[in-house]
């Protein structure tokens, strides 16, 4: 038995599907299960965002394991969901492998920890758990002495990453009952994900548009040399700081416009920034005067998945460090494409 855990959103959940995939391919005949025990617990939503809850069958419609909770009995769920709450596992560096094990184990299902203990393998959350501290004050602490060294090994670091395989971690037999999911290595290099690009493709088919606005915006996109730009910064601000402060966007931007002939940009990112792209959009490397810039702002709630469907249909797209927006530079299927990251271990076509 297989059992694999699936939190956050949508990016997230569709890279530890990618994760059930690849276990399925090394063990087609073991029994798999999905675990979304966090979506249950409103608790976690305040430390990490779920966004919409779990999406992947109301979007896309796969065929995806049954929930572990199938497993159990009504009143016998109730009280793992109860024992799990009383761990308060968000406390204590987001550490979901150990306790959930230790839980499923106390209450009959015997599963093994493979995702490893996260409080040795140093902090998992970016912001302050206790305190929530807003962005602007993580990056009062933001270690400059780390980034700059990390910008003076970076070419070094880039031809490393060219190197890197991890499809062992994803692509492995074994005849243990497990526990594991949310890797999130699917969007690096060396992944291995070309193995099972047929049926990661074949799963995630968006939906036709039904509204009128998306599909005049996808007529537009479709019919220009479009460019997606997904500014992640929300809960990530902290996390993506090193992209709007030290030109990431301008280097890119000056890449595709050497590139690509009259460029026309789409700005993607989360509900809560648009305001701050609409203001900003200089340190996007753009420029209002000359450029065609247009801002998506109309996918919500629900919706919010849409997004992630025009920038794949984009020809070319600029993401942060967010599994959202690799999707749409992952799927795009436009054969000259130029796809950009910040980090040389994501998957893109460029690193800036």
């Amino acid at each position: 038995m297989k059992v694999i855990h699936i939190e956050s959103g949508l990016g997230n959940q569709m890279l530890s599907y990618c994760e059930y995939l690849a276990l399925k391919k090394m063990n087609p005949n073991d029994k798999f299960y999905l675990e979304t025990i966090i979506y249950d617990i409103p608790e976690c939503n305040d430390i990490i965002c779920q966004w919409n809850g779990y999406e992947l069958e109301r979007i896309f419609g796969i065929n995806t394991p049954p929930n572990i909770k199938t497993l159990f009995s009504a009143n016998e769920w109730k009280a793992v969901i109860s024992d799990i709450r009383e761990t308060r596992f968000w406390e204590h560096n987001w550490n979901w492998p150990v306790y959930f094990e230790k839980v499923f184990n106390k209450n009959g299902l015997m599963v093994k920890n493979t995702r490893g203990d996260f409080t040795k393998e140093g902090r998992r959350v970016a912001f302050d758990v206790e305190r929530k501290k807003e962005w602007k004050d993580y990056i009062r602490g933001f270690d400059w002495y780390k980034w700059l060294k990390a910008k003076k090994d970076f070419a070094l670091f880039s031809k490393k990453a060219q190197k890197i395989d991890n499809t062992e971690i994803h692509f492995r037999k074994t005849d243990e009952n497990i526990l594991d999911g949310q890797r999130l290595t699917f969007k690096q290099k060396g992944s291995g994900i070309e193995r099972i690009e047929k049926e990661v493709r074949e799963a995630f088919s968006f939906p036709s548009l039904t509204d009128s606005k998306n599909k005049e915006a996808m007529l537009q996109i479709l019919s220009e040399n479009t460019v997606a730009i997904h500014a992640r910064r929300g809960d990530m601000a902290g996390y993506n700081y090193d992209c709007y402060r030290f030109g990431y966007f301008k280097r890119c931007m000056k890449f595709i416009r050497s590139q690509v002939s009259e460029p026309v940009f789409y700005i993607f990112c989360d509900p809560g920034s648009v305001t701050w792209a609409k203001e900003n959009y200089k340190i996007l490397g753009l420029d209002g005067k000359k450029d065609k810039i247009h801002f998506v702002d109309w996918n919500k709630g629900e919706d919010s998945f849409r997004d992630m469907q025009l920038m794949a249909a984009c020809k070319h797209q600029v993401i942060t460090r967010s599994s959202f927006g690799w999707w749409g530079a992952w799927l795009n299927t436009f054969p000259g494409k130029i796809t950009c990251s910040p980090d040389p271990l994501i998957n893109t076509t460029h690193t800036f």
